[in-house]
């Protein structure tokens, strides 16, 4: 700041106090004023600045002061931030202190968030537990009723009921309709206490259709592994000629004729109901006890030109059926009788 520099000079001959004059008008009384706000030092009679950006102590106090505020201002801000984290029960003081609470009410939080998780789990694990109960109950429930409506013994009844909770442990009924597996594992437990029902006799006593047992029928037995026992013809004779009220005669004739077809392969390939079906309709008309075609059919599930083709392959080989020993053992019968097809 040459050109604004302060030129100093004597102010008498001798070695005098030193006096600041202006440079331009070279008053030896100068007038000079300071400008506090500018900072600049002002000629008042030449309107010179003599010397800019000078500090005086009153800019010095003034900016003291003014720290002083902001200083102020900022404590009483953290005063009220750390009041309004800190809690009355936390221990400690300063910022040690407000982290050490911030951190114990993390913790604290965290943990009610766990211990209700885990019982919302509890809660959950137990709700479906009661819902696997419950399922158990009505499946084994409707099980029961369906097997004393059948008029089967005990056993099959619990046969089926564990063969149904095999299945729901495997969980094997999903995407299953729950009334196929309870009528699949009642036909599966007749079939193994040697008592076979057939797909009509179960669809009639559980209003479900044929199709969907026989499907579930094969999904199950390839799942499970079981068991399906046999379903003969053996076990089918006696059922329905006590359901057609026919009499021993009839019932042991019958049982003859049905060993006979399998010592001449008459009927092979033939269904075990189509065998029981057609024997019981040639042996009652050789006692002289007959029974219509259509009867039959509606006692053993299946169509009447079903039983009627059957009993043709037993006429044709009547000869071989009915032999002389059997005529001899039972002189009442009578091939005469026999219907023509």
């Amino acid at each position: 700041m040459a050109a604004t520099m302060v030129a100093l000079a004597a102010a008498t001959v001798a070695a005098g106090p030193l006096t600041a004059i202006c440079p331009d008008c070279r008053n030896t009384t100068p007038n000079l004023i300071h400008d506090f706000e500018s900072g600049d030092l002002i000629c008042a009679d030449c309107n010179s600045v003599v010397g800019d950006r000078l500090i005086s102590s009153r800019s010095i106090q003034q900016k003291q002061h003014i720290d002083g505020a902001r200083l102020l201002m900022s404590s009483a801000a953290i005063s009220a931030q750390s009041t309004a984290t800190n809690s009355p029960y936390d221990s400690g003081s300063g910022s040690d202190g407000s982290t050490a609470s911030i951190s114990t009410k993390r913790n604290a939080t965290l943990a009610k968030a766990l211990q209700s998780r885990s019982r919302s789990s509890k809660r959950s694990s137990q709700t479906v537990a009661q819902r696997h109960e419950q399922h158990l109950e009505r499946a084994y429930s409707r099980i029961s009723e369906m097997c004393a409506n059948m008029d089967v013994s005990q056993s099959i009844s619990e046969s089926a009921r564990s063969l149904y909770g095999r299945v729901v442990e495997k969980n094997y009924q999903r995407g299953k309709s729950t009334d196929a597996i309870v009528a699949t594992c009642i036909f599966l437990a007749c079939r193994q206490q040697a008592v076979p029902r057939t797909f009509k006799e179960i669809c009639a006593l559980t209003q479900v259709p044929r199709k969907d047992i026989g499907r579930t029928f094969k999904y199950l037995k390839e799942k499970l592994g079981e068991d399906a026992g046999i379903m003969s013809s053996d076990n089918l004779l006696a059922r329905f000629c006590s359901t057609l009220s026919l009499q021993t005669s009839a019932q042991e004739c019958a049982m003859v004729l049905n060993q006979a077809t399998k010592q001449h392969d008459t009927l092979a390939g033939k269904s075990p109901v189509s065998i029981a079906s057609a024997c019981i309709y040639m042996a009652s008309h050789l006692v002289g006890e007959p029974r219509d075609a259509r009867v039959i059919s509606h006692v053993a599930g299946i169509s009447e030109v079903t039983i009627k083709n059957s009993y043709k392959l037993l006429y044709a080989d009547r000869q071989l059926l009915v032999s002389e020993q059997m005529l001899a053992l039972y002189p009442w019968l009578s091939v005469e009788m026999l219907p023509i097809p």
